[in-house]
């Protein structure tokens, strides 16, 4: 794999693809830098051709949702991510991680080279998290 999970394949197929560009395997690919990340740090696994996931690699044993990068960016920058606002004019609430409070999303505490809490239980996800990794 190279930069930013680009690769010189086409599926299964060595080389560039129909469009003489790379592909990506975006779904195995997140950088963190700053907010007490610790460098160097590879978590989880994949095949050999960097095509499946073999081991996600952090405590909720399951591939990452872009809920928890969420939920990891704002517990790198302090902020409670479970917050539900009612400030807008209707009153209708924003959730900053959507179900988070319900227990659906959580950190990926793994990358930070600090210890952050994070002591609620672990629940299965919502459906319909769209997988990264």
């Amino acid at each position: 794999m190279g930069e930013f999970g680009r690769t010189v394949r086409s599926g299964s197929t060595v080389g560039l693809n129909a469009a003489q560009g790379r592909d990506h395997y975006f779904v195995h690919f997140t950088v963190f830098a700053g907010g007490g990340v610790g460098g160097g740090r590879t978590i989880g696994s994949t095949t050999a051709e960097g095509l499946n996931t073999l081991d996600p690699g952090w405590s909720q044993g399951r591939p990452a949702t872009y809920e928890d990068v969420s939920a990891t960016i704002y517990s790198a920058l302090g902020i409670d991510y479970t917050t539900k606002r009612y400030d807008d004019p209707f009153g209708r609430g924003f959730e900053y991680v959507p179900f988070a409070a319900d227990g659906a999303w959580y950190p990926i505490l793994e990358v930070f080279s600090r210890d952050l809490d994070d002591s609620r239980p672990r629940l299965e996800p919502r459906v319909g998290g769209r997988k990264i990794g």
